[in-house]
């Protein structure tokens, strides 16, 4: 089953005391790229749930974000006196107004108003981490739906590569008849005698240049071989997938190089054209 690296999911609780919210966000990526934002009292958790994400999402750039609100109760908001004190004496050096009149004011300046540090507990802990799990969960679904998607349109391109294999393979035989053929009657034209063993021997050269059977059949094992890869248990293959794309690429720019025929450098530049939105779709393959 192949997964797509992208994806988005959300997770979140709300309590009496607090509301908490994971949201994932993954982008393609060679290797993993793990990034977490935690509020500053919970970052001591970092390491754990680097260990608890790792083995699960494997290849990508992934974000991590976690918000976290506590109620009133749990987060009573202070008066930062000494900050106040100070505002109202700096506004009363320039203007002659009393502290009551100034307080509205000053309490909207920064720093005045400052919330207590909460310190987070085994339950929020535990809750944290179980929100991690039900994004991650979410997470590989999406990945998973959008895989199968990719992999239609991966099939679709191979089986277009195939049939470009067999139109080439039912003209291959012809475009050497006619390459004979015109060997020989430029040799007619030029009405000299040569010896027509050591012809022979010289044309069976020659023309063993513009062979592509062997090129071929590694094409057709190579597309075998995509297709096995694709569909096994596997949990990351896009790079093994790759590395397959490359063989294919180098086989079909072989047949081309050696085509010397008109229509089937057309069939060529097709199966071109479909092995290229292949490598397009595996850079976001897990």
């Amino acid at each position: 089953m192949i997964r797509s690296m992208t994806g988005f999911a959300r997770s979140s609780f709300e309590s009496q005391d607090i509301s908490m919210t994971v949201e994932i966000r993954t982008l393609n990526s060679k290797n993993l790229e793990l990034n977490l934002r935690l509020p500053y009292s919970y970052r001591s958790w970092e390491d754990e749930l680097r260990t608890a994400i790792k083995p699960q999402l494997l290849r990508g750039k992934v974000d991590v974000n976690f918000n976290v609100n506590h109620q009133a109760k749990a987060a009573v908001a202070e008066l930062n006196k000494d900050v106040i004190s100070y505002y109202i004496q700096q506004l009363r050096e320039i203007a002659d107004v009393t502290p009551a009149e100034l307080l509205p004011i000053v309490t909207r300046l920064p720093d005045t108003i400052q919330s207590a540090e909460v310190f987070p507990d085994d339950n929020q802990k535990k809750e944290m981490f179980a929100l991690v799990q039900q994004a991650i969960k979410q997470l590989i679904d999406h990945q998973t739906a959008e895989g199968q998607a990719m992999a239609k349109d991966l099939n679709a391109q191979i089986e277009s590569i195939e049939k470009g294999l067999e139109y080439v393979n039912g003209k291959k035989d012809l475009r050497i008849q006619k390459v004979q053929s015109k060997l020989q009657d430029n040799l007619k034209s030029l009405a000299v005698e040569v010896d027509q063993n050591r012809f022979e021997q010289e044309l069976i050269f020659y023309l063993e240049k513009f062979d592509i059977n062997e090129e071929m059949v590694r094409l057709r094992q190579h597309l075998i071989y995509f297709c096995e890869v694709m569909n096994n248990e596997i949990e990351t293959k896009g790079k093994k997938l790759g590395f397959i794309a490359q063989e294919i690429g180098r086989e079909i720019n072989t047949i081309g190089s050696k085509a010397n025929d008109a229509s089937l450098q057309k069939e060529i530049v097709q199966m071109k054209d479909a092995l290229e939105r292949i490598k397009e779709q595996l850079l976001n393959i897990l």
